[in-house]
């Protein structure tokens, strides 16, 4: 996918907005809605909307503030040229510095990607969790005391080959996912075991929920034992509803 490919929520809309109206006030809500839905790429609020009606994601725009500021200008509004009122999450966010998205992706990111989406797809269809904040549906789940307890769940990677994934929530409404690949044996878990002695590929990252759905980039962590790291790397597997790239946010 695209650097550019961006899944939006209902919750994550209402995030944006709350974001938005603490940049600046005097704003009617009914038009800061429009102007999320304009910093989409939506033409309305309604088409927003319809776009996620009977949907737990819709495919947008990433933020754009030139859009929002365009918008607000023609509801009668007069902003600032500067004006920032959305994250446009085209760069990955730390406490001390700002940086861009990779774009060159080797053997490497493509393997540790394949496994994490192959991973949250299963878990989507499995219902242990969902793309909005707050949807932890595996056993022992808590959003309310901490996440509560890890998920675990096995599923079968490109048509023949056994898998384990964690799940656990983390805060600022993040999945954790880890992934291990042909593990040795059914006791051996996805985040407590010894590396490529207990399994073929091993993987973990971030699943955001907040502000989109998406992988986040930078927290990658992959192994893989040569032999079978071209075909992890070359499996063609699609994602259910988020971007496979994204900011990381810290």
């Amino acid at each position: 996918m695209s650097v550019s490919t961006y899944f939006v929520s209902e919750a994550a809309v209402r995030n944006l907005k709350q974001r938005a109206e603490r940049r600046v006030s005097g704003v009617r809500s009914a038009h800061m809605s429009e102007v999320v839905a304009a910093a989409l790429g939506f033409r309305t609020h309604a088409a927003l909307r319809a776009a996620l009606d009977g949907r737990a994601t819709a495919e947008a725009s990433k933020p754009s503030n030139a859009r929002a500021v365009q918008r607000l200008r023609q509801l009668g509004y007069n902003p600032p040229e500067d004006l920032h009122l959305l994250p446009e999450l085209d760069r990955s966010y730390s406490p001390f510095k700002t940086y861009p998205l990779r774009k060159q992706r080797g053997v490497r990111w493509n393997g540790w990607r394949n496994l994490m989406v192959a991973a949250i797809n299963a878990g989507l269809e499995r219902r242990m969790f969902g793309l909005s904040p707050g949807e932890d549906w595996w056993p022992g789940a808590d959003p309310k005391n901490n996440g509560g307890e890890r998920g675990q769940y096995r599923f079968t990677f490109d048509g023949d080959l056994s898998a384990v994934a964690v799940v656990s929530a983390i805060s600022g409404d993040e999945l954790s996912i880890h992934v291990l690949l042909d593990p040795r044996n059914e006791q051996v878990e996805a985040d407590f075991n010894d590396g490529l002695n207990d399994g073929t590929a091993c993987a973990h990252g971030w699943l955001e929920r907040r502000l989109g759905a998406w992988i986040q980039d930078g927290g990658e962590e992959f192994s893989c034992k040569r032999a079978m790291q071209a075909r992890v790397a070359a499996v063609k597997i699609k994602p259910h509803g988020y971007a496979d790239l994204g900011s990381f946010i810290m």
